[in-house]
């Protein structure tokens, strides 16, 4: 019997897949360009928009119907969950927990994105879920680095930005599997 590559599971998924990259892409633009100046609309806001984007996750992780390969993709779906309920839970946590919770929450998602990235390696443009986990990593270690002086506004701008890259590898991949 022959193991079905991660890229051969999703290939029927395409479609879901480039809505999801297109609504990372809009949640993305939101965060970047929201001017945010209180922390309690960045707990509030990043709660539901990580909900929102954890629910869209898992549900196309059953898109793939290979639940071998999108494993990844399925955890990533609970860890936006989890921070987006951990952020709504206590909205006026301090600043200095919500760079934690969304440094690690970044390391953690661009860790998930390399490893998958490389179970995608042999599918053409591959490379861009590579570039989203590097972007990823760098973003939460930009965020650390900062620690304790990340501000509120540099928070939702970083995490704006990892939706769009997040978002841009999505549509790429999914236009790759299209015309496979």
């Amino acid at each position: 019997m022959k193991r079905e590559t991660l890229s051969e599971g999703i290939r029927k998924s395409w479609g879901w897949i480039l809505g999801l990259g297109i609504i990372y892409v809009i949640l993305g633009f939101i965060m970047a360009s929201a001017p945010i100046t209180a922390k309690f609309e960045i707990e509030v806001l990043l709660g539901f928009l990580l909900i929102i984007a954890g629910i869209i996750t898992i549900v196309g992780s059953y898109m793939t119907g290979n639940w071998k390969s999108s494993l990844l993709v399925l955890l990533s779906g609970i860890l936006y969950l989890v921070v987006g309920v951990m952020l709504l839970k206590k909205p006026m946590a301090d600043i200095l927990t919500l760079s934690i919770v969304l440094a690690v929450f970044l390391l953690l998602e661009g860790i998930f994105g390399l490893i998958y990235a490389f179970e995608m390696k042999p599918a053409p443009n591959w490379v861009w879920l590579l570039v989203s986990g590097i972007t990823s990593v760098i973003l939460g270690l930009m965020i650390m680095g900062e620690f304790p002086d990340s501000s509120a506004h540099v928070i939702g701008l970083l995490v704006g930005i990892y939706y769009i890259v997040n978002g841009v590898s999505m549509v790429m991949i999914s236009i790759t599997l299209k015309n496979r």
